[in-house]
């Protein structure tokens, strides 16, 4: 063989291979891996998408970050700041009906409370004001339960966590709209759950193990493929462009 075109064969296969070894771009999940920003914020950080979250609902608002926020929501333990501004969020989003918005107060208690019974001062303080059914501090949509208002408005009052946060007591017209609503058989419920509450905390997710091998030593054997000559589901999902 000459020269010249040994030479040439050997530039065409260094340029194959840079050409395979270099990774797409535009796949899925682009734009939350390693390679976005040169920082990565998607699932495996957290805190970074935490962060994202906030900025995205300064510049856009929450129904823009409401995706972000839940998925740092849903970490659980350690996570509770998450649960009570996605839980902010949801009483203040507006649906494209009265049923979705609805449904946004409905999951905004959720995570409030989630945030509430892991010890969190201001979703305690935030759900004895939307509960309470006091004009200008009720969330629209929601059903008013005083006696729940009246409960978390005690656990928070006496919530040493407070003054981490310079937290103001609960509103005078919450406190007041409370006392002219709930019966005195609602206030000795109220007082006494109150008196009982211990923290609970939504279990901290744990990423399971990735499933190396999943297919055992036959399926390497055979090239990586199923036995029909398929690729495993895990190629196919990661090859599309």
């Amino acid at each position: 063989m000459k020269p010249t075109l040994q030479i040439a064969l050997i530039a065409a296969a260094a340029t194959l291979i840079t050409a395979c070894a270099s990774p797409k771009r535009g796949g899925p999940g682009e734009g939350f891996g390693p390679r976005a920003g040169g920082a990565g914020v998607g699932i495996g950080r957290p805190s970074a998408l935490l962060a994202a979250a906030r900025e995205q609902q300064a510049k856009e608002g929450c129904a823009k970050a409401a995706p972000a926020y839940r998925i740092v929501a849903s970490y659980g333990d350690g996570y509770e700041i998450a649960q009570y501004e996605l839980g902010a969020c949801l009483l203040e989003m507006t649906g494209a009906s009265d049923a979705e918005t609805a449904l946004f107060r409905q999951e905004g208690v959720f995570w409030l409370s989630r945030a509430a019974w892991a010890g969190d001062p201001r979703a305690q303080g935030a759900l004895a004001q939307a509960l309470s059914g006091a004009p200008g501090f009720a969330a629209s949509h929601l059903a008013p339960d005083p006696e729940a208002a009246l409960m978390w408005s005690i656990v928070y009052m006496s919530n040493g966590a407070r003054d981490t946060y310079a937290l103001r007591p609960i509103p005078s017209l919450v406190s007041d709209h409370l006392k002219n609503v709930v019966s005195a058989a609602m206030s000795d419920s109220a007082y006494e759950k109150a008196a009982q509450f211990a923290r609970v905390t939504m279990e901290a997710f744990v990423a399971p193990p990735m499933a190396q091998n999943a297919g055992g030593p036959q399926r390497r054997s055979q090239g990586g493929r199923d036995g029909g000559g398929r690729p495993p589901r895990r190629q196919i999902e990661t090859a599309r462009p």
